[in-house]
């Protein structure tokens, strides 16, 4: 990974986002804990950080507590549908960033009743909503 935090300097990113820093929530055969993954996104920011680089934490609601004053912003995918979004608010706090992705089920062909519900839920205040489908094309609707 520092290879690969090198690489992207090199090639003049302004930060990373890595991805899958929630492993201990999978049955991954790796015995993966809370704890690993405090190390691991500590270890990613310093050698980010190290380098003049950004880094981000991805989901991972279980550890913001732990990390969230080492990174620079979050990543949230569905805390509305997970009922987490209160999770994220030490980064708001901060100033930092949350950008949050809800995947509607009727993407792209959202009704406004279900756009009104993702965009403007209470417990998303202040975090930057965006809906998409769940196969990731290019389609984006902005809240």
């Amino acid at each position: 990974m520092t290879n690969r935090i090198i690489l992207a300097a090199t090639n003049g990113c302004d930060g990373v986002d890595p991805d899958n820093i929630d492993g201990y929530d999978n049955d991954n055969g790796l015995g993966l804990t809370t704890d690993t993954a405090i190390d691991y996104i500590t270890f990613l920011a310093n050698e980010a950080h190290s380098r003049d680089l950004a880094v981000g934490l991805k989901n991972a609601a279980e550890i913001v507590s732990s990390v969230w004053s080492n990174v620079e912003w979050q990543v949230n995918e569905q805390c509305l549908q997970y009922d987490e979004c209160d999770v994220f608010q030490p980064f708001i706090d901060a100033r930092k960033p949350v950008f949050h992705i809800e995947y509607p089920s009727d993407a792209p062909d959202v009704s406004p009743g279900v756009k009104a519900e993702n965009c403007g839920a209470v417990s998303a205040s202040g975090l930057s909503t965006v809906l998409k489908a769940t196969n990731l094309d290019a389609w984006i609707d902005p809240c």
